[in-house]
């Protein structure tokens, strides 16, 4: 099968590697769909600490063509998109759902064979059928949907709470769907990009900024009280001063985005005082059933994202800065 690899820090190239066997409990997924995720750009810099050779992605759909045991053969031919956690399925941590902890746990797409190549096998048990209504570029962006899902729940957002997001990249922007369907209201978001903004409020913002002083206004003209729920999606350090400037007594503030084990320096009574809960929301598994869930009930719908569309002979282009940092830049997909 051909496959995109990551040899080493700084050197991608497309590779042709025996097709997987799936073994007893596993099924093998032809794929349809692979999102690129900017994690990925992470691990080509060397900055996500995996072992290398890696075929990445994490973000992906297909079909199930092949499985490892007679009993799952129910599965075969079946559109899916797949949990990325391999763990043991017996220990404390996994009894309580804790999968990511568990002794065992690896990560397709970090640290198993993942999405970026014409195959990927999964544990039959991480599949999750894909609606007929389902598109796969749609599939595709379940794990990151996944992503905003699980923010919004650990945030508490409900109806009627009032929101603001910071930084409405991919992430951000699925937090954005989220939170709308979750009932939340008067939603603020600051992005450096118009096309980010644009698409934002499109989706649902009541108002868009680029500029964090004028954020600041919004917040004090549309959330007189404070705001319940301000995500961090940016992975900047100074938007935290500013995130949790705006959330009111009692809210929550929720790191959505990682910070490149980076350091800040702030005042733990801007926190005390004013009751403000911080969570962080880095690493959560199980939230990709409830995503296409909502999609194939036509709850969400993310696929208005999509900005590029590659093939794998693309994929030089598909990891260049200069690809990642275009202004029309949001979300691309590799298309099988």
């Amino acid at each position: 099968m051909k496959a995109v690899r990551f040899e080493r820090p700084g050197k991608v190239s497309l590779a042709e590697l025996p097709d997987p066997q799936p073994p007893a409990g596993w099924a093998r997924i032809r794929i349809k769909a692979a999102a690129i995720c900017m994690t990925d750009f992470e691990v080509l810099r060397g900055t996500h600490e995996v072992k290398y050779p890696l075929t990445p992605g994490h973000e992906y759909c297909g079909v199930v063509d092949k499985v490892g045991s007679t009993s799952d053969e129910a599965w075969l031919g079946r559109r899916v998109v797949a949990d990325n956690e391999i763990t043991c399925l017996k220990c404390s941590f996994c009894r309580r759902g804790e999968w990511r902890c568990c002794a065992e746990y690896r990560q397709i797409g970090f640290g198993a064979p993942g999405g970026y190549s014409e195959y990927v096998v999964a544990p039959v048990h991480n599949l999750h059928p894909l609606a007929d209504s389902t598109s796969f570029e749609q599939g595709a962006l379940l794990e990151p949907l996944g992503v905003g899902i699980a923010a919004t729940s650990i945030a508490r957002a409900r109806l009627g709470s009032t929101a603001t997001i910071l930084g409405v990249g991919p992430i951000g922007l699925n937090c954005l769907a989220a939170l709308k369907a979750s009932g939340a209201r008067r939603i603020l978001c600051l992005d450096k990009r118009a096309n980010r903004l644009a698409l934002a409020k499109s989706w649902g913002a009541l108002e868009t900024t680029d500029d964090p002083e004028h954020l600041k206004k919004l917040a004090k003209e549309l959330h007189p009280e404070g705001t319940n729920v301000v995500i961090d999606a940016t992975g900047h350090l100074d938007m935290i001063p500013l995130g949790i400037s705006v959330t009111r007594f009692g809210g929550t503030f929720v790191l959505a985005a990682f910070y490149k084990n980076s350091a800040l320096k702030f005042s733990p009574d801007s926190m005390q005082g004013p009751n403000v809960r911080m969570v962080g929301a880095g690493n959560n598994a199980g939230f990709i059933e409830p995503a296409a869930l909502a999609v194939g009930d036509g709850v969400l719908s993310t696929e208005g994202m999509i900005t590029h569309r590659f093939r794998l002979e693309d994929f030089a282009r598909a990891f260049s800065d200069e690809q990642a940092g275009a202004p029309d830049y949001i979300k691309g997909e590799f298309i099988f």
